[in-house]
């Protein structure tokens, strides 16, 4: 029965005391003072998130993400084939605008720009021509038949026939590898990686941290309480033995 109780009560201290140790890596987040003295200390990751925060932004950019690698990875087939998928689906699913539409819905505009067009030329090529015309006849007369103008308009201008989207996709994709290839280091460079990583970490206020890394870290943290129950019941196996040979 001692070795059953004294095995149990050495699991139990084992476990509450790794469990406090843990929670004492992060709280309090704060230090506790009275009187300017302080009384509890900060627990250890808040008090060392910027060395923290240093030594994840190095890990990252000299290890996770090697320049290297990203140069490599940003080069691979693979990637210049998402690329070229990419820009080919945009383009797929860009519609070449409705002019009809366009002039209809913006009358005001498309009569602006064609009263400026003619009162240009009527400026260089009909001087004469400006004792009788000014804008606002040129513009009204265009908004009286704004109808009519998007209509015809219409009928003799057909996009789809002037744009070539095979031709178009297959310069902007040249165009993207060819970018890739001579800019991905300056890219990387650009990147900063480290200095984006540090002062995320050092954003991070403690309670977020803590989170974090206990989400990250949590089936290790189990094992260590569960480590030290196991630990704690060994100890008490054996302070219970130890007890018994002195009596």
């Amino acid at each position: 029965m001692i070795y059953l109780v004294s095995s149990l009560i050495g699991a139990i201290i084992g476990y509450i005391t790794n469990f406090i140790a843990i929670k004492m890596l992060f709280r309090p987040y704060k230090a506790k003072k009275i009187a300017g003295i302080t009384v509890i200390p900060q627990g250890v990751i808040p008090k060392e998130k910027q060395n923290l925060a240093k030594n994840v932004a190095n890990v990252v950019e000299n290890h996770l993400l090697d320049k290297e690698e990203i140069h490599k990875l940003l080069n691979s087939k693979e990637f210049q084939e998402e690329i070229k998928s990419l820009i080919s689906s945009k383009i797929d699913e860009f519609e070449m605008p409705n002019i009809t539409e366009f002039i209809k819905s913006n009358p005001q505009k498309v009569a602006t720009n064609i009263s400026d067009f003619v009162m240009e030329m009527i400026k260089t090529k009909f001087p004469f021509a400006m004792a009788i015309l000014n804008e606002d006849m040129i513009q009204n007369m265009v908004l009286e038949n704004i109808d009519k103008l998007a209509n015809k308009v219409n009928n003799i201008i057909d996009l789809d026939k002037f744009v070539d989207k095979e031709k178009i996709k297959q310069n902007l994709q040249n165009e993207a590898i060819k970018f890739l290839e001579n800019e991905s280091y300056k890219i990387i460079e650009n990147l900063k990686v480290g200095e984006l990583v540090e002062n995320k970490v050092n954003n991070f206020d403690e309670r977020q941290l803590e989170s974090m890394l206990f989400s990250l870290m949590e089936k290790h943290f189990k094992f260590i309480n569960f480590a030290g129950a196991f630990l704690g019941a060994i100890i008490g196996l054996i302070q219970a033995f130890v007890m018994l040979q002195i009596k």
